[in-house]
């Protein structure tokens, strides 16, 4: 029995230096901010009227990002859609069904002329660059500006065997960059099941295995493409 309790002693420090380099392999590694950039353009050339967002600036959806549109043109909407809703409140006796698709053809046409000339934020996402200001003549199909969106942002990093073995998709890591505001939380979305090219060779210890993980929505805005990182593990 003292044999025993003393063999278990002796092998507990043996233990626990495994575990801890263990820990310490799992511990933090560099990694990269990538993303998929979006550029918007307006399909019609004409003077930028009006860029009503900033580089670096987070917008949502539906946000109005830019416009080439002229005050005639945005009165000439106004108008009809205005002279629309006279009439719609109105008793019908009062105006003909083809003078009412009139004004709703004209208040359509108004409308599209428009969006032609303007472009909103098709998803949540960031200002990466302004490539005109206000003034500036845009050829036909020219970008303007460019948009990161957030559920295309991404850190990859690459890790050993040992640590790619346990690691799991929905893990939780931490970012941190000197851009950042503060640590920002991402999950692990992807451990790819073979080797990196690069890596690759006789020794299984020198073996990289590329991970993804994607922060949360919330504050994927502080990450911008290109951007070293460390991630926590």
């Amino acid at each position: 029995m003292v044999k025993f309790l003393g063999a278990l002693f002796l092998a507990l420090p043996l233990v626990a230096a495994t575990v801890g380099c263990t820990r310490g392999e799992m511990r933090s590694y560099r990694g990269v901010t990538e993303g998929e950039i979006i550029r918007l353009s307006a399909p019609v050339a004409g003077n930028i009227a009006s860029i009503d967002v900033s580089k670096g600036a987070a917008v949502t959806e539906g946000t109005r990002l830019f416009s080439m549109a002229g005050a005639e043109e945005i009165s000439a909407h106004a108008q009809a859609a205005r002279r629309l809703d006279e009439v719609e409140r109105q008793k019908p006796s009062g105006h003909t069904a083809e003078q009412i698709d009139s004004l709703k053809a004209e208040v359509a046409e108004t409308e599209w002329k428009l969006l032609l000339k303007s472009a909103a934020a098709p998803v949540d996402g960031v200002v990466t660059e302004t490539l005109y200001a206000k003034g500036d003549w845009v050829p036909a199909g020219a970008p303007v500006l460019s948009i990161l969106p957030v559920e295309k942002i991404k850190v990859s990093f690459e890790v050993p065997l040992s640590v790619a073995a346990h690691l799991q998709h929905g893990r939780g890591v931490t970012l941190l960059c000197a851009q950042c505001d503060g640590p920002v939380e991402a999950t692990i979305t992807y451990v790819a099941p073979l080797a990196t090219p690069a890596s690759a060779g006789d020794d299984s210890a020198d073996l990289r295995y590329r991970v993804e993980a994607r922060p949360v929505p919330s504050q994927a805005a502080m990450l911008k493409p290109g951007q070293a990182v460390t991630v926590n593990l």
